[in-house]
């Protein structure tokens, strides 16, 4: 494809120089995976760099389709996504940007903020969503629709600019280097038992499952299986995992706090199946190939499952209010609560017996189906 195919409304789209803005969490991040790949394909030659959160953007680290990752950072507010020193004011990098002589920017953030950084760039074409009253800042404008995956959202921004779509399966781009050193540093892989990843840590508590469910879930699969769990999660998220081994008489291997997420990734890969509430390593293990299957609480399936056909998103469909504000203050998580771990074993038993399946076998256009709840629409 050639340069000069980028088009929109009919009108043909220089891309010589592109800044992707996706700063953000460790799942949106990831997610943006396909949307690169079918992006470098359409312009090989083009110089793309991305946009990205202080610690999050390291997903992105080994990335083929891209030339460089720039870190963001204006805030202290994200408690897993913090930069270290000083944050930055968005004037600072507005300069910065300004600078690199961007010419299209591909906005894959929703809010006000990133438009106004866009148009602040200086770029003459800058492609988004038509949200938060930031229609002034772009170019080149597409509705958003709240009920489409985030894979399918940003390779609708391509679609719309006719950037053709081959395919959209997710990669972890983990290195040979990167596979030895996390066997040397956690040598309990190399145990026979099949490997679990339990993480039930969650940035936001309403997307906590009950540590009881939990614990039933463990002994379950130590009674069945004679899994071996790994836990991972943050350095506060240890006093966590342990009051789960002692209510479940189950012992793992706690890793909070111990790995960095490049670290992470590579142990994902590891790993023959991840157990994991609605967070950045339920995608990060997708990402790994590793099957998947995320517990959900009051966030949409729909948009956040685990991509891929193999893997699970498990929720309660009969709840009417389940999918309320994220940020209300939810006493009773009915949506968590409610939900029986029973339904949670019953994917998570097949997955372990299955043989994990080929890379090849993923990369080919899919919808990944929710597999509980399938009234979801």
């Amino acid at each position: 494809m050639t340069e000069s195919a980028l088009t929109m409304n009919g009108r043909s789209l220089s891309a010589k120089r592109i800044l992707v803005m996706r700063y953000r969490f460790i799942g949106d991040t990831i997610l943006t995976v396909p949307f690169l790949r079918n992006l470098r394909r359409a312009y090989p030659e083009a110089s793309i760099d991305v946009l990205v959160g202080p610690q999050s953007g390291s997903v992105l680290e080994n990335c083929p389709y891209i030339d460089q990752l720039l870190s963001f950072d204006t805030t202290r507010f994200h408690k897993y996504d913090r930069g270290r020193g000083p944050a930055r004011s968005l004037l600072s990098y507005a300069l910065e940007l300004r600078h690199r002589q961007y010419d299209t920017v591909f906005l894959l953030k929703r809010s006000l903020s990133s438009g106004l950084l866009a148009w602040l760039t200086g770029a003459r074409i800058r492609i988004g969503y038509d949200t938060e009253f930031r229609r002034l800042f772009l170019t080149h404008k597409l509705s958003w629709d709240s009920t489409r995956h985030e894979v399918e959202s940003t390779l609708d921004l391509l679609r719309a600019a006719n950037v053709p779509v081959v395919d959209d399966y997710l990669e972890a781009f983990i290195s040979e280097k990167e596979r030895a050193e996390i066997v040397r540093i956690v040598p309990e892989l190399k145990q026979a038992a099949p490997l679990v990843l339990i993480h039930a840590a969650a940035a936001h508590p309403n997307k906590m499952y009950p540590l009881q469910h939990w614990a039933k879930i463990l002994r379950s699969l130590k009674e069945e299986r004679e899994i071996l769990p790994f836990f991972t999660g943050a350095e506060r998220d240890r006093p966590l995992y342990q009051e789960l081994e002692n209510l479940s008489g189950v012992r793992g291997v706690n890793l909070a706090g111990q790995l960095s997420l490049r670290q992470s990734l590579a142990l994902y890969e590891q790993m023959h199946l991840a157990i994991c509430v609605d967070s950045g390593p339920a995608h990060m293990a997708a990402a790994a190939n590793t099957r998947t299957v995320a517990i959900f609480g009051p966030t949409d399936p729909r948009r956040w499952r685990p991509w891929g056909p193999q893997h699970v998103a498990v929720f309660d469909p009969l709840l009417a209010d389940r999918q309320c504000p994220l940020h209300q203050d939810c006493q009773q998580k009915l949506c968590l609560g409610k939900l029986d771990p029973e339904l949670v074993l019953h994917h998570c038993l097949p997955a372990l017996i299955a043989q994990r399946s080929s890379p090849a076998v993923e990369k080919s256009i899919y919808a990944a189906p929710i597999q509980s709840g399938e009234n979801v629409k």
